[in-house]
């Protein structure tokens, strides 16, 4: 067997576990019926492997988990007049600390129900 067809075989067995995973994932978190489920794993693996198909790319392991813990830092060292010092510790631009400032805040602004009139 060629290097190449080894290589798609891996592609589509990765687009296999994808599409499984996020059945599961749809299933039990979203209480969708198993076959709904199925569908939708497969539609977003074959869309995956439609936009991304060919290209050799790295997937960082937890990179939302410590974009998240990065960004609630930020908020809880945030002295209403340090942005410019935070942007340059985190290495991001002023207007990215001014979105996760603001992100943040609406993340943890307890969401207060209408009053039934």
């Amino acid at each position: 067997m060629s290097n190449e067809s080894k290589t798609r075989q891996r592609a589509a067995a990765l687009l296999i576990d994808l599409a499984d995973r996020i059945a599961d994932r749809a299933r039990k978190d979203l209480k969708i019926p198993k076959a709904q489920a199925e569908e939708f794993g497969a539609d977003v693996a074959d869309y995956v492997g439609e936009a991304y198909g060919g290209q050799n790319f790295y997937i960082p392991m937890d990179m939302i988990g410590r974009i998240r813990t990065r960004d609630s830092q930020i908020y809880d060292e945030f002295t209403g007049d340090n942005q410019e010092e935070l942007a340059i510790k985190y290495g991001l631009s002023t207007q990215h600390i001014y979105r996760i400032l603001r992100r943040e805040g609406e993340r943890r602004r307890v969401k207060q129900h209408a009053l039934p009139f």
